[in-house]
């Protein structure tokens, strides 16, 4: 008799857009290549695009999204590879992402 044995999948990766979305609340649209949250583009308010898809991401990834912000270090390469120069921002120790405070 055959056993299949199935791979244990690690978590799907995050994107850019998505995690400056979960991280700061704000939506950053260029030109080309806006994978986020707000794909019908009709709000800037990352609030207008609360989903259970945003709420599995915060799931998923929230500890390492919450060490990097309580780090209060930059989104840099370094950090994460996928980085953009237009989506840069800082982590701040003494506060919250956005995404805990309107998930946790």
């Amino acid at each position: 008799m055959a056993t299949i044995v199935r791979q244990k999948r690690g978590p799907r990766q995050l994107g850019p857009y998505r995690r400056h979305e979960l991280l700061t609340g704000e939506i950053c649209r260029p030109e080309f290549g806006y994978s986020g949250y707000a794909s019908d583009g009709k709000s800037n308010d990352v609030a207008d695009y609360i989903s259970d898809e945003m709420r599995r991401d915060w799931a998923e990834h929230r500890e390492e999204l919450i060490k990097f912000w309580k780090s209060g270090e930059y989104t840099t390469p370094d950090i994460f590879p996928d980085a953009k120069p237009w989506l840069f921002v800082r982590g701040d120790p003494d506060t919250l992402p956005w995404a805990a405070e309107q998930f946790d």
